[in-house]
C-alpha cells in the first residue's frame, strides 16, 4: 500500500508542477517595457512587437500605467525602427507571394516575422 501512495504523490506533484509552469508561462505574454524618467517631468518607454500596431501598444501600455487611470499620455515625440531579416517593403512582398503559392498548393507560408521586428519609441508625459 505503501508504493501505491508514494506513486499517487509522484504523480500529483508532477502535475501540479505541469500546471504551474503553464499558468506562468501564459502570464508572461507580453513582456512589459522599461519607462525612463528624462528631465522636465518627461518619460521614454520603447514597444516591441511583430507590427507596427503591436509595438505602438506595447509602448502605449508601459505609458498608460506611468500615467495612471486619471491622467492622459501626452506623446512629444515617437519614432518606428524596423529590424526585420528584410527590409520592410521586401518582407511584405515575400509574405504575399508565400501565402499565395500556399493558398495554390495548400500549404501554410512561412512566417518571417518575429516578436521584435519593430520598435516605437515615445517620449511622453503625463498630463
Amino acid at each position: 500500500m505503501i508504493i501505491h501512495t508514494n506513486k499517487v504523490t509522484k504523480t500529483l506533484a508532477l502535475t501540479s508542477t505541469l500546471a504551474a509552469a503553464l499558468i506562468l508561462s501564459a502570464c508572461q505574454s507580453t513582456p512589459s517595457s522599461p519607462v525612463i524618467q528624462r528631465a522636465n517631468a518627461t518619460f521614454e518607454t520603447t514597444g516591441i512587437g511583430s507590427t507596427k500596431v503591436k509595438a505602438q501598444q506595447n509602448a502605449i501600455d508601459s505609458a498608460s500605467k506611468t500615467c495612471r487611470s486619471k491622467q492622459v499620455i501626452i506623446v512629444e515625440d515617437d519614432k518606428v525602427k524596423y529590424n526585420g531579416i528584410l527590409d520592410e517593403r521586401a518582407g511584405r512582398m515575400v509574405g504575399q507571394v508565400g501565402a499565395i503559392v500556399g493558398s495554390v498548393l495548400g500549404k501554410s507560408s512561412p512566417d518571417l516575422s518575429r516578436d521584435d521586428d519593430y520598435e516605437y519609441t515615445i517620449n511622453f508625459r503625463c498630463q
